[in-house]
């Protein structure tokens, strides 16, 4: 909002300046005509002020146009009029002496008697209704220019209200269409960012309830079977066997919650995490590798490299990969980093038999297990890593490695120089 207000305040400044510019251009244009005129009549009635100064009595009566609504003249004796002296002497030389106030313009001359000849003219003055009409013009304008500004501001805050209702309504995939103008593209994102958010979270939501009910449906059936078999025998042996079983599923169960429940606390705790600087070298070294021992080949580069993440969280979505990776691999699993001028790139491939293009998309979705062997798992490892790469702006694809002809995930981060 700081842009906005940048931009209303720079707007307000500059329309003031340049209205108070153009109204006091027309104002100064009438004054310098009205000045004008009042001189070019000053000069045509000097022939017949120095006339009336050289006749030896003057006749204010004998030359009527000399008075008029503007223009007056009158007579003053020197001794009492105050004039400076140097003034006075140009008088004596018979120059004419013009004065000037906000009101009056006067021409002095020097009579045949000693005494001074005044004409004096009225300034024109805007007329109350004038002044009147330029305040009005210069606030109407104002008030034009702050509208034409204002205009796109309403018109997206009408749009992100409309949508904001449509979201509340259930209409997840409401997106504003960001504008073009630079101080609204903040609000317009904000709101996006947000509805993007609640939208992962929902889906999060709808995946757990339904892996849920999914998952333990076998379990639950299991434990059922058992308890109506120790029910119905009296053999201790087959008692102790299903009761063995039951004990099983239970755990099972619990593992399976405790993993749901860290799930549905991921995001909240990565919301949470303070990303700093991550030495990329020494996480994946004593982090990664070090679990992993033999099994795991490696190739990384001799340049340092650094990534901007919460080192814990990063380490735990590239072990779960590994991990994956090492488990439905055959014999060889390879741990690769390739960096450009702006991006850390980690594979992670394997021998195994692949992930076919369908099904590739799938298996970062939570309870989603291609194999179906007696490998353990429930499916969320995988997840887990995809969200905490999103999470720091990163992406994560999976496809066919060429060299080794298994599965191989791509992880790209943004380089940090440091």
């Amino acid at each position: 909002m700081w842009r906005f207000a940048v931009a209303l305040v720079a707007v307000l400044l500059f329309t003031s300046i340049l209205l108070g510019q153009m109204i006091d251009q027309v104002y100064t244009s009438d004054t310098d005509e009205t000045q004008l005129a009042a001189n070019d009549e000053i000069e045509l009635v000097i022939p017949l002020l120095r006339a009336m100064a050289a006749s030896e009595k003057i006749d204010l009566e004998g030359f009527p146009q000399l008075n008029t609504r503007n223009a007056s003249i009158v007579v003053r004796q020197q001794d009492t009029y105050p004039l400076p002296a140097q003034l006075n002497q140009q008088l004596l030389q018979g120059e004419i002496i013009y004065l000037e106030t906000q009101e009056q313009v006067m021409a002095h001359l020097l009579t045949r008697n000693d005494a001074i000849l005044v004409y004096q003219y009225d300034k024109h003055r805007l007329a109350d209704n004038q002044s009147l009409g330029l305040t009005l013009s210069f606030y109407g304008l104002l008030i034009i220019v702050m509208m034409v500004f204002l205009a796109p501001f309403i018109n997206r805050l009408v749009k992100l209200r409309q949508a904001a209702h449509r979201f509340g309504e259930g209409q997840l995939d409401t997106r504003l269409k960001v504008g073009t103008l630079w101080y609204l593209r903040d609000i317009e994102l904000s709101f996006n960012q947000m509805a993007d958010k609640i939208n992962v979270l929902m889906d999060d939501v709808k995946l757990l309830a339904g892996g849920l009910s999914h998952e333990l449906r076998t379990p639950l059936a299991r434990v059922r079977m058992g308890l109506d078999t120790l029910v119905e025998t009296d053999d201790e042996k087959l008692r102790t066997k299903y009761e063995v079983r039951i004990n099983n599923q239970l755990d099972e169960m619990e593992r399976l919650l405790l993993h749901m429940l860290d799930f549905a606390r991921l995001q909240h705790s990565l919301d949470e995490a303070r990303p700093v600087t991550v030495d990329g070298q020494k996480m994946l070294n004593n982090d990664v590798i070090s679990k992993f021992d033999d099994a795991l080949e490696v190739q990384l580069p001799n340049t340092a490299f650094y990534i901007k993440a919460e080192q814990t969280y990063l380490s735990m979505a590239l072990s779960n990969i590994v991990e994956n990776a090492v488990k439905y691999g055959h014999a060889r699993c390879l741990l690769k980093v390739v960096l450009d001028k702006e991006r850390v790139i980690i594979t992670v491939s394997d021998d195994g038999n692949g992930i076919n293009a369908q099904q590739r998309e799938a298996i970062f979705k939570p309870f989603v297990r291609l194999n179906h062997g007696p490998e353990r798992g429930f499916g969320i490892g995988l997840a887990f890593s995809a969200k905490i790469v999103q999470r720091y702006l990163g992406s994560i694809t999976v496809d066919s490695c060429p060299q080794l002809g298994g599965a191989r995930f791509t992880l790209c981060f943004s380089r940090v120089n440091v």
